[in-house]
């Protein structure tokens, strides 16, 4: 996801989060350690999670999503200070699984600074097994994406 202003993270992702780079993000080589690109991105999902209504879904039918794999590919190191923008779109839907692709970008630079996918499929904890999504999560996620 090629993306070269602010404006372009809103209109490229469904879901996007603004998250201050906190000096404590920081490590001994003096930019933001690399688990926290993974952190940020996992905000962005759950945030994902809540505007397809996940919980109440799951709640209902216990049934859920769960991370399968997340990848993370670095492209610029950031420092305090710095604002980032951590944006979530579904690029692949199946009934029992989907594939969410971040964006991270910094305010500072003007440039996105890290980009990864996640992997999330369908789980019944009850049954302890890969399941399909509650009932109708695959059509809020349309819905959002602006799929239907």
């Amino acid at each position: 996801m090629e993306l070269f202003s602010e404006q372009a993270v809103y209109d490229a992702c469904p879901v996007v989060v603004e998250l201050p780079v906190v000096w404590g993000e920081m490590d001994s080589m003096q930019h933001v350690n690399n688990t926290v690109y993974i952190r940020w991105m996992e905000t962005a999902r759950f945030e994902y999670f809540e505007k397809v209504e996940l919980r109440a879904a799951a709640a209902q039918s216990g049934r859920t999503g769960i991370l399968k794999s997340v990848d993370c590919n670095f492209r610029l190191p950031l420092t305090w200070p710095d604002k980032v923008l951590v944006g979530g779109k579904v690029i692949e839907l199946g009934k029992d699984y989907f594939v969410i692709q971040h964006v991270v970008f910094s305010c500072k630079h003007q440039k996105v600074a890290a980009h990864g996918r996640a992997v999330v499929v369908g789980f019944d904890y009850g049954k302890q097994k890969k399941s399909d999504f509650p009932p109708g999560l695959v059509e809020k996620i349309q819905k959002l994406e602006g799929m239907t």
